[in-house]
């Protein structure tokens, strides 16, 4: 299906519309950050999409960080029926490539979610252009573009008048037939606007990665691999205090624990909720054993896991370079940094 556009009025109207049988969650601001939060009958149109990323990863919506998965007896167990549908308006790429990963991890041919399966069925992504770049982003670094090219399943762009409107799954061009009367072609003058508006961005995006003086992508994995005995692990771990921020916020961070409860009535109930492999607790196994007892190894792991397990078996780094891990840091480590002192060395 070819781009289309959509005014500024229409989209307004058609969120309004959707919200009627859907959640319809936007990008909102407050302060110095964008939140997700749902669509009210007073947002305006310029507050819609978010100029960048939010603060909260889109994993939260697919993989909450508590989860009943179980109770017992199994006569009482919940079932997903009468879960509405959502609309997520405004995703962005850092947290676009985050899905890529997480689908290949719950949703793969050996395992399937049936939780995190749901809930991707019942939204409906509508990734947007950032446009804007937080001191702390660097997804370009890592080959990603700051516009939708993946994992959504419409994409959406501001241009002036409206926005530009393409999908990318069976789900979105659905969506655009039921909606096509609302819909006009995009012409080659709307399209060469997008991309000007893109490269402008860009643009002003590679000089704040020159200056920051980051190291190629095509070496953060060798980097690690060859620092394994490092002490740059012992010194950041002088730093760190195991608060697992940096898990928690991370988009493709995904490892959990199960946690069992009793409920009134002699029911049992099996909770998931997040895990970190900053917690000295992580990797520890029945009758008290613990493989990354020091928190350099824990350290050393999460990086491990990012630039070299993931490249090496998925193809991809399991980083986004959305920055979250940086802001939320109470010890202040900031990512960048520490690939920089790997490249060093």
């Amino acid at each position: 299906m070819d781009t289309l556009f959509l005014g500024f009025a229409e989209l307004e109207d058609l969120v309004r519309n959707l919200g009627q049988a859907s959640n319809v969650l936007i990008a909102k601001k407050f302060g110095d950050n964008f939140f997700w939060r749902k669509h009210l009958p007073d947002d305006s149109n310029s507050n819609l999409l978010g100029a960048y990323r939010t603060a909260e990863p889109l994993k939260s919506f697919f993989f909450p960080s508590r989860e009943t998965v179980a109770v017992y007896p199994e006569s009482n167990t919940a079932t997903f029926e009468g879960r509405r549908s959502t609309v997520l308006l405004g995703a962005k790429a850092c947290d676009l490539r985050s899905l890529s990963l997480l689908d290949r991890v719950f949703l793969s041919d050996d395992f399937r979610d049936p939780f995190y399966a749901d809930r991707r069925e019942k939204t409906l992504i509508v990734g947007s252009d950032c446009t804007e770049y937080r001191d702390c982003c660097f997804c370009i670094a890592l080959g990603i573009n700051p516009w939708p090219e993946e994992s959504f399943d419409l994409s959406i762009s501001e241009i002036a008048g409206g926005y530009l409107v393409a999908q990318g799954s069976p789900k979105g061009e659905s969506f655009l037939k039921a909606h096509e009367n609302r819909f006009q072609p995009a012409t080659p003058m709307q399209l060469d606007e997008r991309q000007q508006r893109r490269n402008q961005l860009l643009t002003s995006y590679r000089n704040k990665i020159a200056a920051d003086r980051l190291p190629a992508q095509d070496t953060l994995q060798d980097n690690v691999r060859r620092n394994y005995q490092s002490p740059i692990w012992e010194n950041r771990a002088a730093e760190c205090v195991e608060c697992g921020a940096c898990n928690l916020v991370c988009p493709t961070c995904h490892c959990f624990l199960l946690e069992d409860s009793t409920r009134a009535r002699g029911e049992f109930a099996r909770a998931r909720l997040w895990d970190s492999c900053q917690y000295k607790s992580f990797a520890r196994v029945a009758g008290g054993t613990n493989p990354r007892k020091r928190l350099a190894e824990r350290v050393r792991n999460r990086f491990a896991k990012k630039f070299d397990f993931f490249p090496e078996t998925a193809g991809f780094y399991a980083c986004t370079g959305c920055g979250r891990c940086s802001e939320a840091c109470i010890a202040k480590i900031d990512i960048r940094e520490v690939l920089k002192e790997l490249a060093s060395v």
